[in-house]
């Protein structure tokens, strides 16, 4: 057996391509997935840099594409075919990442692309979980656990596709950089000079400094205390809207997970959100006494907030009239 031919360079294709008149590039569309932090933006950058329309709303550094991705979330299947329609009308070739593309859209609808080519892209479900252990603030085996799921549903979501299917491994890329750009020429059919093809290696590097400061997420929020047997506090991503939830134990107990969503005056005033960040909590009903420790935490994260920790006998206490 030829040793070149045995050596592993993590790059399996899977689909039928369909034929071209006259050596054309076919027009395709060009669509990236994997496990989130499995190495999608690399996937995307790479594309984008090669001259592909990746989107006009694009997530900084992740290139991730914010009209899709708000489409398959929130399912607006009118909007979305719209979209579709006059992308291809602009562009003959064109793409999109969205990480976890299996959570939001059934393998069959693939053929609402025009000529869909999935691109797929896996890492070792350790670093996944690790990077989701920095960047989400996860538990660490509930992170692992839950990227190794991930994998399968997505490996099932690629075997099941009725399209041609690029499936690429994060640590190879790494190792055999001109292989994965190879494979990017090949299956997404560029016609790239010398000069452009150096471009796409430059893209091949883990760890980028931009990356590692957008892909962060941070948070920030305070028990403020007891008001009228309530526990108050606020709680925000920077950053985003979106409320957050967060969990509030006693002596290690969850007693309570609440939105933290009511606006408040002094938030709005120092540029928290949009100052609907605040959380109220009646836990007279649990019989808590002045000794219990009291902690509130971003749910299903390790982050918790400003104060967590005291008892209840050492939290500021107000009495409204």
């Amino acid at each position: 057996m030829n040793h070149i031919n045995a050596m592993n360079l993590g790059v399996f294709t899977s689909g039928t391509e369909k034929p071209t008149r006259g050596g054309k590039p076919a027009k395709k569309t060009l669509i990236v997935t994997g496990v989130a932090r499995s190495g999608t933006s690399l996937i995307a950058s790479m594309l984008k840099e090669a001259g592909i329309y990746m989107g006009e709303f694009l997530h900084e550094v992740v290139e991730e594409d914010a009209q899709v991705l708000e489409m398959l979330r929130s399912g607006q299947k009118n909007n979305l075919k719209a979209l579709i329609a006059d992308r291809n009308a602009h562009h003959d070739r064109w793409g999109f990442k969205v990480p976890n593309l299996h959570a939001y859209l059934d393998h069959r609808d693939l053929k609402k692309f025009r000529n869909p080519h999935l691109i797929v892209i896996y890492r070792d479900p350790v670093a996944v979980a690790q990077r989701n252990v920095l960047s989400e603030h996860l538990e660490q085996f509930d992170a692992l656990i839950a990227a190794s799921n991930a994998m399968h549903a997505m490996a099932r979501f690629a075997k099941m596709a009725d399209c041609p299917a690029l499936l690429l491994s994060y640590e190879k890329a790494l190792a055999f950089p001109n292989v994965l750009i190879d494979s990017l020429i090949a299956f997404c059919d560029l016609r790239l000079d010398q000069n452009a093809r150096n471009l796409l290696y430059l893209r091949v590097q883990p760890n980028r400094a931009e990356y590692l400061a957008a892909a962060r997420r941070h948070f920030r929020g305070k028990i403020d205390g007891l008001v009228d047997g309530q526990l108050f506090g606020w709680c925000n991503q920077d950053g985003r809207m979106e409320p957050v939830r967060v969990d509030i134990l006693a002596n290690g107990r969850l007693i309570e997970s609440v939105r933290a969503d009511l606006f408040r005056d002094d938030l709005a005033a120092i540029g928290v959100g949009n100052g609907c960040h605040g959380f109220a909590v009646d836990i007279a009903r649990y019989g808590l006494t002045g000794g219990t420790e009291i902690r509130a935490r971003v749910s299903g994260r390790t982050i918790e907030l400003e104060n967590s920790g005291m008892t209840l006998g050492a939290m500021p206490v107000r009495i409204t009239a």
